[in-house]
């Protein structure tokens, strides 16, 4: 992220309440090492390959109002590797023939957040998000609705929840992960389900 950007200090404060909220989930280009690296290859990038988010009511059972998942064709490195194909199941066919461009798919995302209160994620997507809109020349959306909450997990319902992965926090709650890891709706929808344990628990 740039110096520019803010978040809300807490989109779980009573203040903040009501409303709707998107939550949302990355997936973007990789090779065998690339996180070890910190993607620090002069050829490597993270570009976006697939968004997915789920928009919820923030009432007592975070009601799911609508669901949005697409693809994106990566330009920096078009060819997915080996790797992020495994990763995610994602393959070459399928974003060569349903990826949108990375411009296309970031206004459709947008629109798809149109009046929620907060836009929220897990793991630093927001990050990636920036990136992408620097690597792609694009005007970057107005951070202010952007939250990356794993910090704000850890001190509301225990450090555990601050160092998980999107996929694995529904054990934290004492669920069964559902659906694939590495997936962007699936990760989105995990989210989804530990935060309406954890506000059932009034930890949220």
């Amino acid at each position: 992220m740039n110096d520019t950007t803010t978040y809300p200090q807490d989109p779980f404060h009573p203040d903040k309440k009501g409303g709707e909220f998107v939550l949302f989930d990355l997936e973007f280009t990789a090779w065998e090492g690339s996180l070890e690296r910190g993607w620090s290859e002069p050829w490597e990038a993270r570009e976006i390959i697939q968004i997915g988010a789920v928009r919820v009511k923030d009432d007592a059972k975070l009601t799911e109002v609508g669901r949005l998942v697409m693809l994106v064709t990566p330009v920096k490195n078009p060819q997915l590797s080996d790797y992020i194909i495994a990763l995610t199941g994602i393959d070459q066919d399928a974003i060569d023939t349903e990826g949108f461009d990375f411009e296309e798919a970031l206004d459709v995302f947008m629109d798809f957040c149109e009046g929620a209160r907060a836009i929220l994620s897990y793991s630093g997507d927001p990050d990636v998000l920036a990136e992408n809109c620097k690597l792609h020349g694009v005007k970057p959306p107005k951070w202010a609705r952007f939250a990356e909450i794993s910090e704000i997990l850890g001190r509301r319902a225990g450090p555990e929840f601050a160092t998980s992965h999107s996929n694995q926090l529904p054990k934290l709650v004492g669920l069964e992960p559902d659906g694939k890891a590495h997936d962007a709706m699936d990760d989105s929808l995990a989210i989804l389900s530990t935060l309406r344990v954890l506000r059932s628990r009034g930890v949220l």
